[in-house]
């Protein structure tokens, strides 16, 4: 092989490297954006967009006093499904036997959240979200 080979060979092989990592960069995704959730929410998960493992739960942190409707893939979830935890404000609900979804379809879900306070003032919102499974 002459010179010429060599440099034609090693500038291909850079030209492939740069197309690579650019490929890479531009369908990476970016979780450095800070999610604003609303002020009645301490916590989420999963997190809006996430990519997560059917075997998830989702996780709805509020302060102590809130109470939650559930609507999951626009399906109302009965509150005897979600798990309470009282002293820290914070709903359970994973899909199982016996309750409204028997498993996570590999695929997007929307989960939408209604709150209101139990006692006191009034502090009504909603939220909604999406996140896949796979």
């Amino acid at each position: 092989m002459t010179k010429n080979t060599y440099r034609f060979i090693i500038l291909l092989l850079t030209v492939l490297l740069f197309l690579v990592i650019w490929w890479g960069v531009s369908f990476s995704q970016n979780n450095n954006d800070e999610i604003e959730l609303p002020n009645a929410i301490e916590n989420i998960y999963p997190l809006p967009y996430d990519q997560v493992p059917q075997q998830v739960s989702l996780e709805i942190d509020f302060p102590v006093g809130y109470e939650l409707t559930l609507i999951v893939d626009n399906y109302i979830i009965p509150k005897e499904e979600i798990q309470y935890v009282e002293a820290t404000g914070v709903y359970i609900w994973k899909p199982g036997p016996n309750k409204a979804f028997e498993t996570w379809g590999p695929g997007k879900h929307n989960v939408r959240i209604i709150w209101d306070t139990i006692t006191g003032l009034p502090d009504y919102g909603e939220f909604e979200w999406e996140f896949t499974t796979y």
